[in-house]
């Protein structure tokens, strides 16, 4: 079928298009606004396209048949939606920006003929649209890929896969990019999904990921059918690796990928932080940092980061940073400053110039 123009009034959301027997699909790219964890609002009903922020959560809705679907915002972390007779659309709740973290979600998923429920979201540099397929109709979404072997999270199996997008709508505009796929094989609407076991099991299959520029959400999907869904997620925080069997053959994963190898920071015993390269290339790489609690709850943390001379951050994401000659120090963001005991975040940022040497992590600090 051919694609639906895009309205002209939306102009903070991107088209996309994914593969599920050749039809097309479109979802949100941006956010607006913030409203930080723990700030109830009255359910809010959405019918048309947008995204923004509710109850502490990204939310991203599109349709191309308006009036066949409805999402309900409700409580912090839960939607609920239902579709009848839709062409396409595409919901759910999330973050802002993708990361390394355990993510739990409950509820009901009623794909209909058509659709699946996936934790779905986009990175850059490569661009990369990914999905973590945990139900789904009839119809596998990822099998018109190519199958690059299987990873196992949360006592389930999931078959990975990868297709190209040939100059194809995306959160960058048209072009061409690299589609993940991990599709669960015992399909389930509850559970807990270690995003870093996938992101592992991806990068050890030859599927680099780039930097977390995008949103990540818990999505429900319909195509050409109708169905339902009742979903409530939690968790957010950082996820480690996990062992992929990748061509008949094992390779582990863990804290340590392409590009790099994980470097130890300090604390001053409010906090600690912890350095590894997620991904590198010629020309640049991506960074991540864990910011972990003491004994004792932080609120306003911050961490130093000394780079070669040759090294410039581009961007940034889950933190806010200055810089002064070769050391940026990163603060929290509004929604992540406050970590309980033992609790840990993590900001990521990709960075212009060679992978080696890795960024000094100097002395986390907090109030």
């Amino acid at each position: 079928m051919s694609e639906t123009p895009h309205k002209s009034g939306l102009s903070q959301v991107s088209r996309r298009r994914f593969v599920l027997g050749g039809a097309g699909a479109m979802a949100a790219a941006a956010g607006s606004g913030l409203l930080l964890p723990g700030t109830a609002r009255a359910d809010q009903v959405i019918t048309s396209n947008s995204t923004g922020t509710y109850n502490g959560y990204y939310y991203s809705f599109w349709t191309d048949s308006p009036g066949t679907v409805t999402m309900t915002l409700g409580a912090a972390g839960q939607y609920s939606s239902q579709w009848n007779n839709t062409n396409n659309w595409v919901g759910g709740l999330g973050w802002a920006n993708g990361s390394r973290r355990t993510v739990t979600y409950s509820g009901t998923f009623n794909p209909g003929s058509n659709g699946y429920l996936a934790l779905y979201g986009w990175t850059s540099n490569p661009l990369v649209e990914y999905y973590i397929v945990e139900n789904h109709g009839p119809y596998n979404p990822g099998s018109a890929g190519q199958q690059r072997g299987t990873v196992t999270d949360d006592g389930g199996t999931y078959t990975l896969y990868e297709s190209t997008r040939t100059n194809a709508p995306s959160v960058e505009g048209t072009r061409t990019f690299q589609q993940y796929w991990s599709v669960r094989q015992s399909k389930r609407s509850s559970g807990t999904i270690n995003t870093g076991r996938h992101f592992d099991a991806w990068q050890a299959a030859g599927m680099p990921l780039g930097a977390f520029s995008y949103y990540m959400i818990m999505a429900s999907e319909g195509y050409q059918s109708s169905g339902s869904s009742n979903i409530s997620i939690g968790g957010g925080g950082t996820s480690g690796g996990g062992t992929t069997a990748v061509g008949g053959s094992t390779a582990v994963g863990g804290s340590t990928t392409t590009g790099g190898s994980t470097t130890g920071g300090g604390g001053t015993g409010s906090c600690s932080a912890t350095y590894r390269t997620t991904n590198s290339w010629n020309s640049g790489f991506n960074g991540e940092v864990t910011v972990t609690a003491g004994g004792s709850g932080i609120s306003n943390w911050q961490v130093p980061l000394t780079l070669a001379s040759n090294q410039t951050i581009v961007s940034l994401w889950n933190g806010s940073m200055s810089r002064s000659g070769n050391v940026v120090t990163v603060t929290a963001a509004s929604y992540n400053r406050t970590l309980s005991a033992g609790q840990s975040t993590a900001f990521g940022f990709t960075v212009s110039g060679p992978p080696s040497p890795s960024p000094s992590v100097g002395s986390c600090t907090a109030s």
